[in-house]
């Protein structure tokens, strides 16, 4: 009987004992698969913290460029202007007018780098990467951007002639980043018509804002023209312009932009930009 209750015991104390060992190597199982977790989910953070300070430089210095590349035509502009009014200066019988017309378009130009130095002052923290957007008057925008640049455009012999109608619907985005748009198209449109023919036009289509900007200078090889939007890709310039729109027209304005090129023969550009309904879809 009490080799019964002293086998009994010590069952019973192996158990607990047994039982005390599962559990010390359940909690230890425990304690390595929570660090292993913990040092995983640090790797993890670590890493996403690497590719965030990755894409920020990246950032940052495609943000830079595209302002340096930016800068280039308004201030083209603004020397066009201002050779414009020493051209006149020279002349015994002023044109009043046409000087007027000069300075203010360098005017213009002048406030709009005053502007764009703004938004890289404000973006340069990275903050948002994306421009306030607001409906904004595409007719107002597409005027003045025609009457800023005729002069430019028509200095190396071209004829200008443009088509906007006086109203058109609003649109949803950022007046100021549309007009760097249309300036890296002008200028590359100056940049490769000579004595030729430049034509700019826009229509209300199809619930969207059709705007084509069309030329017969040299045009644009075909081995180049698939990649013309891809960030580097230029047969002269930078090679940024046509990426930077077509990041503008996309992600700011919800639009797209294409280009038809026949080499030795002109460019279209058509851009389209969706209107805005009434509640806003």
């Amino acid at each position: 009987m009490e080799f019964s209750i002293f086998l009994g015991g010590l069952a019973l104390l192996t158990g607990l004992l047994v039982a005390a060992i599962i559990f010390f190597l359940l909690h230890r199982a425990l304690k390595a698969e929570q660090a292993a977790m913990e040092a995983s989910t640090r790797a993890q953070t670590l890493l996403s913290r690497n590719k965030t300070l990755d894409r920020s430089s990246r950032m940052r210095t495609e943000f830079f460029q595209n302002m340096s590349h930016d800068f280039k035509t308004p201030l083209t502009v603004i020397s066009t202007s201002l050779s414009n009014i020493e051209d006149l200066l020279n002349f015994d019988k002023l044109d009043k007018q046409e000087m007027q017309e000069s300075i203010h378009h360098a005017q213009s130009e002048i406030m709009r780098l005053s502007r764009m130095i703004d938004n890289a002052r404000q973006l340069s923290s990275l903050a948002d990467s994306r421009a306030d957007t607001e409906t904004f008057d595409i007719a107002s925008v597409l005027r003045e951007s025609a009457d800023t640049y005729r002069s430019f455009i028509k200095s190396k012999g071209n004829s200008f002639v443009t088509n906007i109608p006086k109203t058109l619907p609003y649109v949803s985005g950022n007046g100021d980043m549309f007009l760097h748009v249309l300036a890296n198209l002008f200028s590359n449109t100056h940049r490769h018509t000579e004595n030729g023919r430049i034509y700019f036009s826009a229509i209300e289509k199809n619930k969207t804002i059709v705007i084509t900007l069309m030329d017969n200078g040299t045009g644009i090889p075909p081995e180049v023209l698939p990649r013309v939007f891809e960030r580097g890709m230029t047969t002269t310039g930078t090679g940024l312009g046509l990426s930077i729109c077509k990041d503008v027209i996309k992600n700011i304005h919800n639009g797209t932009i294409s280009i038809d090129s026949k080499y030795g023969l002109g460019t279209q550009v058509t851009i389209e930009l969706p209107i805005p309904t009434q509640n806003g879809e």
